[in-house]
């Protein structure tokens, strides 16, 4: 638990937080004196976890102008649902294990599920992590499944007194542009306390943000936070060992367009208790692979002039088509615990950025 007298060390507050030590880069992003614009790591590498526990460290623990400058609110915004879901799940368990979980509201923006009274205690602090056009449409002034008369209340918190944070900036599509133009809005028009703008990507380039009003910052040079040259090339540290994991990689004999023997493939290619990912691009070409998984899912082996089944691997289907409770219950299926045979997972590009899973084959 969080002490409740005097500064907390942030690698201390991380390891309470997390369970782990924090990285050397997470650790320079919350201690440094000023707050950064950019934010580019490698996938993999804890951005999430830097953000968050950073924001609220500067906040609870941080110097005196820290906590004068870090908002009392936390926009999170992502590019899709899992991501949302995903998110919020480990921000609860971060805020549980410090003892704020009562303290700091944690709540969920997207289609279906949105928590739309967060509004109603501005002076708290809060975290809102949510899909793109559910927070962007309220920092325009058009909240999606809001009445008109409740657009203003979001619009006026989320552009004064508010940390903004665009996570897989790649995938935003207009989105990007529309984040770093209110960036450029609040800067000429000015705010009600600091409303800072954080975009992060494993593949970051500035010159997206170079929208017509934000151009003059861009080219002026925003603050870029990413890992050194030693983070990346020091041996025998956590994260080295991870960015330097093996992969091996080679061009699969078969394609979807005949599904049968791809699947044929998949399963030979399988290992037993591993997970097997398999991504495409579209819903039907998912679903006629799932099929064929299916039908060949229970090879046979022949032993002293027996035939023998062997235990199948469990197949599981993932696509955006879903209905809430289908997908709900699909995605807590992709990350429950392995059975002995292994799982098969074949997706669309749902899970193809930023969801925290691991597999040991993937097809693509």
């Amino acid at each position: 638990r969080v002490r409740t007298g005097g500064a907390m060390r942030f690698a201390e507050f991380f390891q309470t937080a997390t369970g782990c030590a924090p990285y050397p880069y997470q650790t320079r992003l919350a201690e440094a004196s000023g707050w950064s614009e950019l934010l580019e790591a490698p996938t993999g590498s804890g951005k999430t976890e830097a953000i968050v526990l950073a924001w609220l460290w500067r906040r609870r623990h941080g110097s005196e102008m820290m906590r004068a400058s870090m908002p009392r609110r936390l926009a999170y915004v992502l590019p899709m649902r899992v991501l949302v879901e995903q998110t919020e799940e480990r921000v609860r368990r971060w805020m549980k294990a410090l003892g704020l979980d009562a303290q700091i509201g944690v709540h969920l923006l997207m289609g279906g599920e949105t928590d739309n009274d967060w509004d109603l205690y501005p002076e708290r602090e809060a975290v809102l992590i949510g899909t793109q056009d559910m927070l962007l449409s309220r920092v325009l002034n058009r909240g999606y499944s809001l009445s008109r008369s409740r657009w203003p209340m979001p619009y006026g918190l989320l552009n004064n007194d508010c940390l903004w944070v665009y996570d897989e900036v790649q995938l935003m599509g207009s989105g990007l542009a529309t984040s770093a133009q209110m960036a450029a809005f609040r800067e000429r028009f000015h705010t009600w306390g600091s409303v800072p703008s954080l975009w992060v990507s494993a593949t970051l380039r500035p010159a997206w943000l170079a929208t017509v009003d934000f151009r003059p910052r861009v080219i002026a040079g925003l603050a870029h936070h990413e890992l050194t040259a030693a983070e990346w090339n020091e041996t025998g540290t956590p994260l080295h060992a991870r960015l330097s994991a093996g992969k091996t990689l080679r061009r699969a004999t078969n394609t979807v367009a005949d599904a049968k023997k791809l699947a044929a493939e998949i399963l030979s290619a399988h290992l037993a208790g591993e997970l097997t990912l398999v991504i495409v691009n579209t819903v039907k070409k998912a679903i006629s692979l799932y099929q064929a998984l299916a039908a060949q899912a229970v090879p046979t082996t022949k032993r002293k002039g027996k035939t023998e089944s062997q235990a199948a691997p469990e197949l599981l289907l993932l696509h955006s088509r879903y209905r809430s409770n289908e997908r709900q219950l699909r995605m807590a299926s992709l990350f429950a615990s392995l059975p002995p045979a292994g799982r098969i997972v074949v997706s669309t590009q749902v899970v193809e950025a930023g969801v925290d899973m691991t597999s040991r084959t993937l097809f693509t």
